[in-house]
């Protein structure tokens, strides 16, 4: 996906989100459902830049 910012235009680099269920069992206005957790990958080979400086997160 390409956004821009300011002018410049760049390309987006989204972490992947995999849902992954638990056993815990919660109700929401009366009906009940399972839960699930989140789990996001990480990402290290991220380049970041500010103000012409770039360094890693």
């Amino acid at each position: 996906m390409t956004l821009n910012f300011l002018g410049k235009t760049y390309e987006a680099n989204l972490a992947e989100v995999a849902q992954v269920s638990t056993t815990q069992i919660g109700k929401y206005r009366g009906a009940t459902m399972t839960l699930t957790a989140a789990r996001v990958a990480p990402r290290s080979n991220l380049q970041l830049t500010y103000r012409g400086n770039r360094y890693s997160h």
